[in-house]
């Protein structure tokens, strides 16, 4: 009896997981706007791409062609896009968008079952790892980003292999798990590199979780980190080293965002996107310097609560009518009970998964305050409070299967 339940069930959470990929699919699939004009950023690399396949030349210019190499963006996302490109061809000026969008698509079912398999192994509760890929999957971010030419579905795949290995990295630390946890961080921070202050996080964490493990064992677990991590940088570093003739270690678009998030309360500032990131960054840290000095408290407030609010409170990329104030308040409150999951991981887990999570739910919003507050921000912080959902998920099954105990122990005394 128990081996027929068992296959039932498996047979049961299969068919599950499958009818679920299927409506992400049918969902993606009817909300993608197929072989969309490009705008904003996406022209940017579009340009790129051509650029890098016809002349070999790796440069990008906001609105504009780069006629010399430069490392104005990390290579994560524009390799991605050239290889699509050689794959299914860009003549004539048309470039492979609706193959690209496809891809994505393929590329978020992907990531809803690498949050099956984190949310099954973090609470061993395979209904929990259903609800929260069920979260991912009907969530309009998830649906609506495939369809856009931009980073988000490439560094969301990533950065969910990466939360994997961290935990997998947490309960078995083997040289090749965390090779290939500092080898998986190097792609993240060469797709999206803002979130490079972690891994300072991460080693710290390995230091002090397990006390009474002997020093040198903790550097050894570092430095296994540190070797994958430089195996992904290291191609990055030489190039621009050769090309550019000086070393740049992520990238020199900074000044460009950090430029439209210096104005407290105007996401939208009247900024010309030609001036040159360098002069951007110049006049972005005068007026936070000046901004900090005659006005503290409205800076104060722009850079903490007031860029948040921006961050959580729009739905990217906000272009359908599923982002509308009904599913807006809705993403509210998921994103408010997944931070309210994550805090009880923190206490119920102490020094283990709950802890890092944390952290890296934490530094996923920091790194992006200083810079302009847009809802594209929030994309790689919005899966860890779905993994913050889940704890709540499991606190709901367990209390009923503890109800269900103690009900039958109240009908069966003698039990």
């Amino acid at each position: 009896m128990g081996e027929v339940y068992l296959k039932r069930n498996n047979i049961l959470f299969k068919s599950a997981i499958i009818l679920l990929l299927l409506i992400g699919l049918l969902l993606r699939c009817y909300f993608t706007e197929w072989n969309k004009p490009l705008t904003g950023d996406e022209v940017g690399y579009n340009k790129m791409v051509y650029q890098l396949l016809d002349k070999g030349i790796y440069g990008y210019t906001p609105y504009g062609t780069s006629i010399t190499p430069n490392a104005f963006t990390t290579p994560g996302y524009p390799i991605f896009l050239a290889i699509c490109y050689s794959i299914f061809g860009y003549h004539n000026g048309n470039p492979p968008i609706m193959q690209i969008q496809l891809f994505q698509i393929l590329i978020q079912l992907i990531c809803s079952l690498l949050l099956y398999l984190i949310a099954t192994k973090l609470f061993s509760r395979r209904i929990v790892g259903l609800l929260v890929m069920a979260c991912y999957l009907l969530h309009p971010t998830f649906i609506l980003s495939s369809s856009y030419i931009l980073t988000e579905t490439l560094y969301g795949l990533f950065n969910l292999l990466f939360i994997f290995l961290l935990i997998h990295s947490i309960n078995k630390k083997n040289k090749t798990i965390l090779f290939l946890l500092g080898f998986t961080f190097g792609v993240c921070i060469l797709i999206r590199p803002a979130i490079l202050p972690f891994l300072f996080i991460l080693i710290f964490y390995f230091f002090i979780r397990e006390k009474d493990k002997k020093l040198k064992y903790k550097l050894m677990d570092s430095v296994f980190l540190i070797i994958g991590f430089f195996v992904t940088m290291l191609p990055w570093w030489i190039r621009n080293v050769i090309s550019l003739d000086k070393i740049v270690l992520l990238a020199e678009q900074a000044g460009n965002p950090l430029l439209w998030g210096a104005y407290p309360n105007n996401p939208f500032p009247d900024i010309d996107p030609l001036m040159k990131p360098e002069d951007m960054g110049k006049i972005a840290i005068n007026r936070i310097i000046n901004g900090f000095k005659n006005e503290p408290f409205t800076y104060l407030e722009w850079y903490t609560w007031g860029k948040l609010r921006y961050l959580v409170e729009d739905i990217f990329p906000g272009t359908s009518y599923i982002t509308k104030d009904y599913f807006r308040s809705i993403h509210i409150i998921s994103v408010i009970l997944g931070v309210i999951g994550l805090i009880f991981m923190t206490i119920k887990r102490n020094l283990s998964s709950g802890l890092i999570l944390f952290m890296f739910f934490l530094t996923n919003i920091l790194v992006y305050l200083p810079f302009a507050p847009v809802s594209r921000y929030f994309y790689s912080a919005l899966p860890l409070c779905l993994i913050g959902l889940g704890q709540l998920f499991y606190f709901l099954v367990t209390f009923r299967i503890d109800l269900n105990k103690t009900s039958s122990v109240n009908k069966n005394p003698r039990l």
